[in-house]
């Protein structure tokens, strides 16, 4: 019978809690995987066509250099002369000049480029270059480019290669550059542009949507020539694959798992951009969704078990405690009159259920009625507590100040008013709250009096709206406060101090902050100070700080919080938040 009842109960949980979840889980994760789906081929297709766009811009370099240096007979012939006669003339230095200003203009103009040489075929090896001007192949330290152009014997071609070149003999790596021939007439005439492939790969890398998303172009030999990743992502092998595929939207496998690719092709320069996008970025969402899915029929499953094995048990052991319970109240003579009929077993328990009922409700208003007046009591006894401490030093000043003054009624006097006036606020109506105006003043007195036992080692700045002196609070809330870093902070340290009492109002609560710059406590003994206000030790020698936490308790309950903040040589700050109170209570 107790396994039919689990199972039956078990049933009853689970099945309401698993189907929504299942079905929820089920429908976001497929609907998610059809809209990237959707989405995916046309957003990765713009991109690359966007990237194809900038890319042919920056190839149509060599079209103006090519319009500007080799269709203008008249500057070519200029620049002929100059890389064939061995000795420099007045005109060709003048030419030089004009030329090589140009291209460097034209140079410095594109962040791209990083350089561009001009060779026209001559027996003394020479070639133009953009950054340098005329020099020769013997004494410069870019070669290989020299070596392809010459092993070309083709018709007129244009072609693109990634390489690595040192631009020092320093240099411990090479630099990357992506370099542009244009042969014009094989083995004699040639444009060659070097770009700097970081700028292209920015570019790339900042266009890209996804996280993990690769973005890479391959030339007509399908080379990598950009790319936003330089790991191992794809093999030759895989970057051929990807070439001679003819769809535009497919999934590959690699070595890190299933990819999206999506690939466009430029029929004007036989490239192909390429966007890589791993499965396990593109579907993050479903896959996340798929796992908290899991995860939630987990948890219901198990929550499910315990539930249903609690339930069953607290059913089993509640009617056996009631039926001991009923016995041992007719053993023991409980002053309770027995129902008038009893019927069956129900209707048994249900009768003597109303009567312990009865019962609890009336020794729980005894309780209550117990509770508060010893919270009132304590409150008290609290408040008296602090008031003689504050009492006992006040008093001592006060002596010391009147022999100083030699009878004068000055500070003494002055200090003795103030004193008056925090015992007449300290006494009257202890238990009766006030506004946060008359707290303030007492605080004021307070202070007065404090700073003339210190010769105004220190300074106190109020900061708050002036509805909140309308505000309602228990007394002796910032006295004790003020004390402590009076005492604690300011006392002990060197030269001038700082107090600043900072009150406001938000969201239906007061926060007031007590902030001085003393000495501060160390992290040891600030540990020790939190752990005791946890635990609600009374003997420390923060007593006010300690008594108004209790205080704040009694009061509030749970619905306050109480945090002390320090670091060593800098100060102290005490916070307190507490509901807003628009009334008066007694």
């Amino acid at each position: 019978m107790r396994e039919k009842y689990f199972i039956k109960h078990l049933a009853t949980f689970l099945i309401p809690l698993l189907v929504p979840i299942i079905i929820l889980g089920s429908l976001s994760m497929v609907t998610s995987q059809h809209d990237i789906r959707a989405d995916i081929n046309q957003n990765s297709s713009f991109l690359l066509k966007q990237s194809q766009t900038q890319l042919e811009m920056i190839l149509n370099e060599l079209d103006t250099l090519y319009l500007a240096l080799y269709d203008n007979k008249e500057i070519f012939n200029e620049l002929s002369a100059v890389l064939i006669n061995p000795y420099y003339t007045y005109e060709s230095s003048t030419s030089n000049r004009i030329i090589s200003s140009f291209l460097n203009a034209f140079t410095s103009s594109k962040p791209y480029i990083q350089s561009f040489y001009l060779y026209v075929d001559n027996p003394h090896q020479r070639f133009l270059s953009s950054v340098d001007g005329l020099v020769t192949l013997d004494h410069y330290y870019d070669t290989a480019w020299y070596e392809q152009f010459m092993n070309y014997a083709g018709p007129p071609k244009k072609w693109t290669t990634r390489r690595d070149i040192r631009f020092y003999d320093f240099e411990k790596s090479p630099t990357a550059i992506v370099t542009f021939y244009n042969v014009l007439v094989p083995q004699k005439i040639g444009i060659i542009l070097n770009i700097r492939p970081k700028y292209i790969e920015n570019i790339l890398d900042d266009i890209t949507t996804y996280e993990g998303q690769k973005l890479f172009v391959l030339d007509e030999a399908n080379n990598v020539i950009f790319s936003n990743h330089h790991g191992d992502f794809f093999q030759d092998q895989d970057i051929d694959w990807i070439a001679d595929q003819s769809s535009a939207f497919f999934d590959m496998k690699t070595s890190q798992g299933l990819v999206n690719i999506t690939k466009v092709e430029s029929e004007l320069y036989g490239w192909k951009y390429v966007s890589a996008i791993p499965h396990s970025e593109l579907y993050k969402t479903p896959t996340r969704i798929f796992n908290y899915t899991l995860l939630f029929v987990a948890l219901a499953v198990v929550c499910g078990f315990i539930l249903t094995y609690f339930v069953v048990s607290r059913n089993y052991k509640q009617l056996r405690m009631i039926r001991t319970l009923i016995k041992s109240a007719e053993d023991r003579h409980v002053p309770l009159k027995p129902p008038g009929k009893v019927r069956d077993e129900y209707s048994y328990i249900l009768h003597n259920m109303i009567t312990h009922f009865i019962e609890h409700r009336y020794i729980r208003t005894q309780l209550l009625e117990k509770k508060y007046r010893l919270q009132v009591m304590e409150l008290l006894a609290l408040q008296s507590q602090i008031n003689p401490h504050f009492l006992y030093n006040t008093l001592h000043s006060v002596y010391w100040e009147s022999v100083a003054l030699t009878g004068k009624p000055n500070k003494a006097s002055e200090m003795i008013e103030d004193l008056s006036d925090i015992l007449s606020y300290s006494f009257s109506n202890p238990t009766k709250s006030v506004t946060w105006g008359e707290e303030i003043a007492n605080a004021v007195s307070y202070i007065n009096i404090q700073k003339k036992r210190y010769k105004d080692k220190f300074d106190v700045i109020f900061e708050y709206e002036e509805e909140v002196t309308e505000l309602y609070t228990m007394k002796l809330l910032l006295q004790p406060l003020l004390e402590n870093s009076i005492y604690h902070g300011i006392k002990e340290k060197e030269g001038p101090g700082l107090i600043k009492v900072k009150l406001t109002c938000k969201e239906g609560r007061l926060r007031v902050i007590v902030i001085d710059n003393g000495t501060g406590i160390e992290p040891e003994a600030l540990d020790e100070i939190r752990r005791r206000l946890d635990a609600e030790e009374d003997r420390t020698k923060h007593v006010g700080m300690f008594n108004t936490n209790k205080r704040l308790k009694l009061m509030y309950n749970h619905k306050y919080s109480f945090r002390i903040r320090s670091k060593p040589g800098r100060g102290t700050m005490v916070e307190i938040i507490i509901p807003i109170q628009e009334e008066q209570h007694d």
